[in-house]
C-alpha cells in the first residue's frame, strides 16, 4: 500500500496502525458460539511491532483470530523485521501505557509512492 493511499484512508476515518514489524506468533485459542452451543476452535495470532507516541518508541500488540484455520504451526507469517506495516484496527485500548489492538486482517506493508511507480502528490511525473 502507498503511502499516500494511507494518509487517505487515515482522513476518511479509518483507525489505522503504523509500525515496524519486530515479531509474531500464533496461539491456539476457542470460544463457545451463544447462539448454537458449539465450542470452536481457531488460531489467535499477535503481532509485536514499534511505533512512535508522542515522540518515543511505544511497543504495541495488535490481536488477529484467524477462523480459516485451526492449527497454530500452519500459520505463516510472510513479514520483514524493521519494515513498516499499516494495519486496519477494529478497536483499540490503552492501558497502563501498553497498546492493544485486534484487527480482522494481516498487515500491508507500506511502500513509497516512488517505489511504487507513482508520482508523489504536488510533483509533476517525468517526462
Amino acid at each position: 500500500m502507498q503511502r499516500s493511499e494511507v494518509v487517505r484512508r487515515f482522513l476518511r476515518g479509518e483507525l489505522l496502525l503504523v509500525g515496524e514489524y519486530r515479531s509474531a506468533r500464533a496461539e491456539s485459542d476457542g470460544y463457545v458460539d451463544r447462539r448454537t452451543g458449539e465450542a470452536l476452535v481457531c488460531v489467535r495470532c499477535m503481532y509485536l511491532i514499534e511505533c512512535a507516541c508522542r515522540g518515543t518508541v511505544v511497543r504495541s500488540i495488535i490481536y488477529q483470530r484467524r477462523l480459516d484455520i485451526t492449527d497454530p504451526e500452519l500459520a505463516a507469517f510472510p513479514y520483514e523485521k524493521g519494515r513498516l506495516y499499516v494495519f486496519f484496527l477494529e478497536g483499540f485500548k490503552r492501558e497502563r501505557g501498553n497498546f492493544t489492538g485486534w484487527t480482522g486482517r494481516g498487515p500491508e506493508p507500506i511502500e513509497d509512492d516512488t517505489e511504487a511507480g507513482a508520482t508523489p502528490e504536488g510533483v509533476a511525473p517525468a517526462p
